[in-house]
């Protein structure tokens, strides 16, 4: 974890997650609707978006909350008394149309706010780590880094 987040108490930052805010100064906002993220925070300029494939693990984790909010309506039509049909097509609707719009802006924020925190890597590490390995491995002497000009 870094120590610029390390500080924070958990609720604040809960609070920024539930506003949608920046996860390094928790003021600016991360969408300006709610399809359009901002590509850098407004009050700071933490760039949010780190390249092709950067949300690819928001979208599992937008499903996950669509299925979510769809089983928490399937439960309370249930409870309610609600028909067997009302209950499958509410359902259908919600996982497809519902879910998706309200995790959209919340997965992305927790993927951003995860990465932030030091929970994600890109895995250049691992990629490094295992360069080094293999050369050792044979006896080479790894190439210092090249600085680029």
């Amino acid at each position: 974890m870094s120590n610029a987040t390390a500080s924070v108490p958990l609720l604040a930052k809960l609070r920024a997650l539930a506003l949608l805010r920046c996860p390094s100064c928790r003021v600016g906002a991360m969408f300006r609707s709610p399809v359009h993220m901002n590509a850098r925070c407004p009050h700071c300029d933490y760039k949010f978006d780190k390249g092709n494939g950067y949300f690819l693990g928001a979208m599992y984790a937008s499903y996950g909350l669509s299925l979510a909010v769809c089983g928490i309506q399937t439960l309370l039509l249930l409870l309610g008394g609600a028909s067997t049909l009302v209950t499958i097509v509410a359902a259908i609707f919600t996982a497809c149309l519902v879910g998706p719009c309200f995790a959209f802006p919340y997965s992305r924020c927790a993927w951003v706010w995860a990465e932030r925190d030091g929970h994600l890597h890109d895995g250049e590490e691992d990629v490094q780590a295992l360069k080094r390995a293999y050369m050792e491995a044979r006896g080479m002497k790894p190439k210092p880094p090249i600085d680029p000009p």
